[in-house]
């Protein structure tokens, strides 16, 4: 009986995620419309919507899985067996890092779980989410038919909007002129061999990029074309090379990218190609998969525990009032602890920063906050952090300078 209770609440999990992901999806197609159109503040509606979709998700999930347990919605022993089933489940679908993801969120949430349990979670600390990802991302190859000039206009030509370019001799150029510039002489261009870009574009809000590489003989650079709707039509507002300059529109200080992807594994292996310094979680986050990013990034920072004997340390700069900061020497990640009780002159609650934190979150940079808190995190960090906590309240009997 056990069993197939079991199996009945892991296949519910399972389906919850599937209209979750198609929701999502949904969503996230209205960004071209919402580009042509030039219509910003749905765009900027998509992007709260969007975010907010997981949350809702988690919750209507849990409050139908209780109803369907009774008094049994806490048993730790019958979640370890949806575990196991919902595992087995999932095994061929795609992206099953991030459907054991939401399973973890839903008994995070029903349990009120801080550090980790591991019998009715999946944490999985050494594992790598790209390891079994067999295929790879769809893309469009467009090859040098003579010049440089001929590739960009098939590939800017490929490119389907609504709207009209405002000049597309003038883009054309613009990019060709970026290309050249950064290869140098006349040999190199003749060695650019082909461009390869990911078929679907990404868009975040008045910005749509065309993400992809330009392959030549002995070399590789990543290519992300900006490109911007004006009342008079589309035209390029830049072209990116440069791995640092790729690296900001995939990183945290910017708001989620809205892209219809079947595999996002696939996707995120393609952009790891083009810019091996950057942590997979940051790419996960800005794809729109932030639990999925805060999984990775947990792993990283365990990864990164494991390895070293650093201490956390307070953040270089001036200390707050509300908050107390701290790195690691060897982990580019500042950890944020809101104090328990703020010294004057403030007059703030606790909750009511919480509550700031979710506003922005949601608002113009809508979802970019890397949310880790400590409680998410394994034995050692919780022991470190115990350290930290102590530093702070010593602190908070201090004034601030």
């Amino acid at each position: 009986m056990t069993a197939a209770i079991a199996t009945e609440c892991a296949r519910h999990i399972v389906d919850a995620f599937g209209f979750y992901n198609a929701e999502f999806r949904v969503i996230t197609r209205r960004a071209p419309v919402r580009f042509d159109t030039r219509d910003w503040k749905g765009s900027q509606r998509d992007a709260v919507d969007r975010i907010e979709l997981y949350d809702r998700f988690v919750t209507q999930t849990i409050a139908e899985l209780c109803l369907t347990l009774g008094d049994r919605a806490l048993d730790r022993a019958l979640w370890a067996e949806i575990r196991d089933s919902f595992a087995s489940q999932i095994a061929e679908l795609p992206d099953t890092e991030f459907t054991k993801t939401f399973f973890s969120s839903i008994t995070r949430q029903l349990f009120g779980t801080v550090g980790v349990s591991p019998e009715i979670e999946f944490v999985a600390t050494d594992l790598d989410p790209l390891a079994n990802v067999r295929s790879t991302v769809g893309t469009n190859t467009y090859l040098n038919r003579g010049s440089v000039a001929l590739l960009i206009e098939d590939l800017l030509g490929d490119l389907r909007f609504r709207s009209a370019w405002r000049d597309l001799d003038r883009s054309i150029e613009h990019v060709v002129a970026e290309i050249n510039t950064l290869l140098g002489s006349a040999r190199e261009r003749r060695s650019v061999e082909k461009i390869e870009v990911i078929r679907p574009v990404f868009y975040q809000f008045t910005r749509a990029y065309v993400v992809g590489r330009v392959i030549g003989r002995g070399f590789t650079l990543p290519l992300v074309i900006a490109l911007k709707n004006t009342e008079s039509g589309v035209l390029v507002d830049a072209v990116m090379l440069q791995p640092d300059d790729v690296s900001v529109v995939f990183g945290f200080a910017r708001s989620y990218l809205h892209v219809d992807l079947d595999h996002v594994a696939e996707a995120v292996v393609f952009i790891k190609s083009l810019l091996p310094r950057k942590p997979i979680s940051e790419i996960f986050t800005v794809l729109g998969r932030a639990k999925q990013g805060k999984t990775e990034r947990y792993r990283e920072l365990m990864r990164n525990l494991a390895s070293t004997t650093d201490q956390f340390v307070h953040a270089a700069g001036e200390r707050g009032l509300v908050m107390v900061c701290f790195t690691l020497p060897s982990f580019d990640v500042v950890f944020k602890v809101i104090r328990d009780r703020f010294p004057q002159p403030k007059n703030t609650l606790r909750e009511e920063v919480q509550a700031k934190y979710r506003m922005v979150f949601k608002h113009d940079r809508v979802g970019r906050l890397v949310q880790n808190a400590h409680p998410s995190l394994h034995r050692r960090i919780h022991t470190t952090v115990s350290r930290a906590a102590a530093i702070a309240q010593r602190d908070l009997d201090t004034p601030a300078p």
